[in-house]
């Protein structure tokens, strides 16, 4: 038998933080050279893994691979004036992603469109120049691109502002956030992201006088293959496997978001590597390009039978980022305990944690399908002042904050073999506490699905510590199982969720104009279809969807349009 403490002894989180410190030195743009760099990193630091390649041009279980980008350098600059972006070798961030290579230097008008989300914008510009925006990328890029013919964008763009953390333009006026033309991108373009007071200052120029720049960028396609890093250790056994899974990807720095979750799981990894003689199951670490990549690794054999644990932005100094780290557990339709267990070895007065409802987001969600089975958590830490930013850099991480994570991962993966009564008791609780937040005496239908999941959950952890026979009878006898089906159907086509590779910019419109409205719509469609695959009606599927993820609004006409849109593009069957 393994001791803890020995587990312990051998984690070092300096290692994880001079991981991420290397990491967030290259600019891992899925199929880039420098992803591969980065990955590179990983697999030297590791024993035994493997590298996976699949192609970009191909579609994973409806997850059309973006295109393969590499940036190799380039400049903007006020024509005879001064740099705006002076080297993009250095500040590669100040790229917009899936620019296109210039021709040469070239040397285009600068028209202010406003927002640039709407056709009104654009009736002063003139086609072939550059636009100045502020509105959605994806939008922008429709309307400056597709619809006008315009060569380069100049964008300010914020994503996720809070003011509660100072996160707002005028907080970060030097900032460089995270910009991408949309995956769909068919035509011509190349951009550039600008801080606030470089957006500002042109904006104030432009209502002046004519503005005139000089813009060179140099990109190709790079590797043009989703690059899955994958270490296998421990044995085959009829215990669940643990997958453990980050996203490698992301803009430099990008260190909190994901070179953290990459360093913290490369750290965990090696310190089982240590003890694997001494392990009861199989460990798999899985180092992904986001989404896409854990997409295509589902496409390979991979154990059915397992647990998964998703690494992603777990590095956050919270007093510098403002974060709070969120625990999302696995969705209704899979219940679980895992989150619970995770959460009580998590819990630590000096940092804060909370255990959230169901969200999508990251590559957990690639598990969210319950014909799979497979339950997956993530760890986030949410919201994040620096996210997807030029300031996401390793000095707002935290030692302190890695220690605890992944000493707390690694608590959880010795208590799936060694779960004293304590933690059991610990657990137990846990998931008596979330119940009864949970059902809801208003909803026969409601009550009766959280309590068949509490008993669903306390029969799994009855395999793994101590529960009272009487406390699963207790809310067996609960429940009543002629509102519980007793055969899935299959509607869609792939394995996990369905992705949105197939959106036209009408579909985009739909979905931006309902979240407006209900933020967690997307989640909300996803859960819709796992527990409308589970086997209960339409209806019924809406109204647990919606307690799940605490939304009250009416969605049945939603939801009718998506189901359609999924046939006509031939990703479900009914």
């Amino acid at each position: 038998m393994i001791d803890l403490k020995d587990i312990f002894y051998e984690f070092s989180s300096r290692n994880a933080l001079e991981l991420i410190r290397k990491i967030s030195g290259f600019h891992r743009a899925k199929g880039s050279l420098e992803y591969s760099k980065a990955r590179g990193i990983i697999q030297n630091y590791l024993k035994n893994s493997t590298l996976l390649t699949f192609p970009m041009d191909k579609t994973y279980n409806t997850w059309q691979s973006p295109p393969s980008w590499n940036l190799n350098g380039g400049f903007l600059k006020y024509q005879n004036g001064k740099y705006i972006v002076s080297d993009l070798s250095l500040t590669p961030i100040s790229a917009i992603f899936l620019s296109d290579k210039t021709d040469g230097v070239e040397k285009l008008e600068v028209f202010d469109v406003g927002k640039g989300e709407t056709e009104e914008d654009y009736k002063n510009f003139e086609p072939g120049n550059a636009v100045l925006a502020d509105g959605n990328p994806t939008l922008v890029y429709h309307y400056a691109i597709e619809k006008f013919n315009a060569r380069c964008v100049l964008s300010y763009h914020m994503k996720a502002q809070d003011k509660s953390i100072g996160r707002t333009p005028n907080l970060l006026p030097d900032t460089i956030n995270y910009t991408s033309f949309p995956s769909f991108k068919n035509k011509y373009a190349y951009g550039y992201a600008l801080s606030y007071d470089q957006f500002q200052e042109l904006r104030e120029k432009l209502k002046k006088e004519k503005v005139y720049i000089e813009a060179f960028l140099d990109a190709d396609q790079g590797t043009n293959t989703l690059e899955v890093l994958q270490e296998n250790i421990g044995k085959d056994t009829d215990q669940p496997a643990i997958i453990l899974t980050a996203h490698l990807c992301h803009p430099k720095p990008g260190a909190n978001d994901n070179a953290s979750g990459s360093a913290l799981l490369s750290e965990v990894m090696r310190v089982l590597e240590k003890f694997q003689n001494h392990l009861n199951r199989k460990i798999i670490g899985l180092w992904v390009a986001e989404m896409y990549g854990t997409a295509a690794y589902l496409t390979t054999e991979f154990p059915k039978n397992a647990y998964v644990i998703n690494l992603d932005m777990v590095g956050e100094d919270q007093f510098k980022t403002g974060s709070t780290l969120k625990l999302t557990p696995s969705p209704w339709a899979i219940p679980s305990f895992l989150g619970e267990l995770l959460y009580v070895n998590l819990e630590y007065p000096a940092f804060r944690l909370s255990f959230e409802r169901y969200s999508g987001g990251s590559d957990h969600y690639m598990f969210s399908d319950p014909n799979l089975g497979i339950p997956a958590v993530s760890l986030t830490n949410w919201p994040d002042r620096y996210y997807h930013s030029s300031d996401d850099t390793v000095d707002n991480c935290s030692k302190n904050t890695l220690d605890w994570i992944g000493k707390a991962v690694l608590k959880t993966i010795y208590d799936l073999d060694n779960m004293s009564q304590e933690v059991s008791a610990q657990v137990k609780g846990k998931i008596i506490n979330n119940h009864f937040k949970l059902a809801n005496v208003q909803s026969k239908l409601i009550t009766n699905y959280v309590n068949y999941m509490t008993y669903l959950k306390l029969q799994q952890l009855s395999k793994y510590g101590d529960v009272e026979e009487e406390l699963i009878e207790f809310f067996k006898e609960k429940i009543d199982f002629n509102l519980i089906p007793s055969q899935k159907r299959k509607i869609r086509k792939n394995i996990g969720p369905i992705s949105d590779s197939w959106y036209n910019i009408e579909d985009i419109k739909w979905m931006n104009q309902i979240r407006e409205k209900v933020p967690n719509f997307r989640d909300f469609l996803d859960v819709f279809l796992n527990v409308f695959e589970l086997g209960f009606s339409k209806e019924e599927a809406i109204l647990i969807a919606k307690a799940e993820l605490g939304i009250e609004e009416d969605l049945k006409a939603e939801v009718e349009h998506y189901l359609q849109r999924l046939k006509e593009e031939k990703l479900i069957e009914m």
